[in-house]
């Protein structure tokens, strides 16, 4: 039985999962695209599955889960066993720990300064609101204090979890690309381990078929 996606094809949140599923080789999904223009997104029907109104939603055998990494994970957990490994063996409890560790600091000192970033210069500007000049400001100092240190770490290692390309790569490189869309790419260009990083996982078979299509 096929699981169903409720998401966009160039929503941040949505390519990460669509990301999951082209390392893995899925196909055999239905994928249900909202209509936003009409709010379809804040209709009881979708806030019953998704209380905050947003996307994307994962709907699988009476299982329905929201939040694009939570529905990443579940996703590399179920299909473990096919195409790209993108977790730690399941009883790998060092492995885990390290991998939690990886994952909290995406959000905490990447995801927190570039979606500031992201929604001041492109998200902002779509819905016809204003960009507050200050908190770009703010996030703009912060990301690239941030890279700065990821560009340590990628000099110590090759992807952003360890030694292999996994899930914790995935989840950086939708707003990673939004940043280059952004027009604020030099922040990235400025580091040289990250750009290295990032011009091998953006290269990569899946991520062109996802991020094309």
């Amino acid at each position: 039985m096929s699981f169903k996606i409720t998401g966009l094809p160039q929503s941040v949140c949505t390519i990460r999962v669509m990301e999951v599923l082209a390392e893995k080789g899925v196909t055999n999904f239905e994928m249900y695209k909202p209509n936003m223009a009409t709010k379809e997104h804040k209709s009881k029907v979708h806030t019953d599955k998704q209380p905050f109104g947003v996307i994307p939603i994962l709907e699988d055998d009476g299982l329905t889960l929201y939040e694009s990494r939570a529905i990443c994970r579940y996703l590399a957990i179920k299909f473990h066993s096919q195409g790209t490994p993108l977790v730690p063996a399941l009883d790998d409890q060092k492995g885990w720990a390290f991998f939690e560790q990886h994952a909290s600091v995406e959000v905490t000192h990447f995801d927190a300064f570039a979606n500031l970033i992201c929604m001041q210069k492109v998200f902002n500007p779509m819905k016809g609101l204003p960009t507050d000049n200050a908190v770009l400001e703010f996030a703009m100092e912060g990301l690239k204090q941030k890279l700065a240190i990821f560009d340590t770490i990628l000099g110590k290692q090759a992807y952003m979890g360890g030694e292999v390309f996994s899930l914790i790569d995935i989840f950086y490189m939708p707003l990673m690309r939004t940043l280059f869309k952004a027009g604020s790419g030099n922040l990235i260009e400025g580091a040289p381990n990250v750009n290295e990083w990032w011009q091998k996982v953006s290269g990569r078979d899946s991520w062109r078929k996802v991020t094309q299509a």
